[in-house]
């Protein structure tokens, strides 16, 4: 066999680069392809997953609104029955009103203008004037108002039976919707009627502190007014505090005195800790006292404001230990008409001051 020429061998190397250069183009053409093809296919799965969110999203849309309109519907339901209530109320409390405006003409009539009708059961019923009576405006003293009412229909020989029912026509709506918060059987019911209109519009128990500790005896209030005023301010400022025992009055008073003679700045520290224990209160004024005084150089008016302040009410004669130590507790003084503290009797054993209890 005759060998290759030297310009055969070049063109069979330029063939074998060219069929070489073939196939590696093709190869790329078809990772191309097949790259295409899984890009596709991934849009094309995308796009299906993106048409199940949103179809998800439209039905759980659907879902909610039926929802809301659900409750928007039922919301109004309860709304419009609570005004049907109230309205079927106040129409029967009108409704014995007039009853009442009747028969006391009537027995005005017969009885030489006596106010007094006696109702079917033997009970005595009386129309009261709506002049006499006040009106509950909101932000009124809600305890100078119910003591006004009770006067009033006590000055009218209302029996308390009928007090309940005559209470809805002098509260205004807000305080019609407070009452007919109350269970169906008790609206009618006027110790309830008071307490959830003391729990709505009454004083915070640091309301009825200071009007305690600032209650004054007025000209024209004699010895009894002065002391049911004072009675109802220390109850409103001891049960708001939740007090059900000897130790928990003890604590409150000594808490409040605690807070008398501090200064201005660890005061307001004190009472926004919320501390009743006034052990752990002292505690307390300790620690914020530390930490300034490892900031700063002690004193200031404010701090000697405080200290001058208890020095001053600190002063004139003082008890000794022997003397501390025989020191009772001032028993309850229980008055017809007037509510008292909610303490068991204390014994002699229980109204001594005790190393424990200080």
């Amino acid at each position: 066999m005759q060998s290759l020429t030297a310009e055969e061998r070049r063109e069979e190397r330029e063939f074998q680069l060219q069929m070489a250069k073939l196939k590696i183009e093709a190869q790329q053409e078809e990772r191309r392809a097949e790259r295409e093809a899984k890009q596709a296919e991934a849009e094309r799965a995308a796009k299906q997953i993106e048409a199940e969110r949103t179809a998800k999203q439209i039905q759980a849309e659907a879902e909610r609104a039926a929802k809301q309109a659900e409750a928007e519907r039922a919301a109004k339901q309860v709304e419009a029955e609570r005004a049907l209530a109230e309205k079927k109320l106040l129409l029967a409390h009108e409704l014995s009103l007039k009853e009442l405006e009747i028969k006391a003409r009537q027995s005005e009539s017969s009885n030489n203008g006596g106010s007094i009708q006696t109702g079917p059961a033997g009970e005595k019923k009386v129309c009261i004037p709506k002049n006499v009576v006040p009106s509950f405006v909101v932000g009124d003293d809600i305890d100078k108002w119910l003591a006004a009412y009770e006067v009033a229909l006590r000055a009218h020989e209302v029996p308390e039976g009928q007090w309940g029912v005559a209470m809805w026509g002098y509260v205004p709506p807000l305080g019609r919707d407070t009452l007919l918060t109350l269970d169906p059987p008790d609206q009618n019911t006027y110790p309830l009627q008071k307490a959830t209109l003391l729990a709505k519009f009454g004083l915070t128990p640091e309301g009825y502190r200071q009007r305690f500790r600032d209650s004054t005896k007025q000209t024209t209030q004699t010895w009894v007014d002065f002391f049911d005023f004072s009675s109802k301010a220390l109850n409103g400022w001891v049960r708001g505090n939740k007090v059900a025992d000897y130790k928990s009055l003890y604590d409150l008073i000594l808490r409040e005195h605690m807070l008398n003679v501090t200064y201005t700045d660890l005061r307001q520290h004190l009472v926004d800790s919320k501390l009743t224990d006034p052990r752990k209160l002292a505690e307390e004024a300790d620690l914020w006292v530390s930490t300034r005084v490892s900031k700063k150089v002690p004193g200031g008016d404010s701090h000697k404001g405080g200290q001058g302040s208890q020095q001053k009410k600190e002063g004139g004669d003082k008890l000794t230990d022997k003397e501390l130590s025989t020191v009772k507790a001032p028993k309850r003084i229980p008055r017809e008409g007037v509510a008292t503290l909610p303490f068991p009797n204390l014994g002699e054993s229980q109204g001594h001051l005790t190393s424990q209890e200080i």
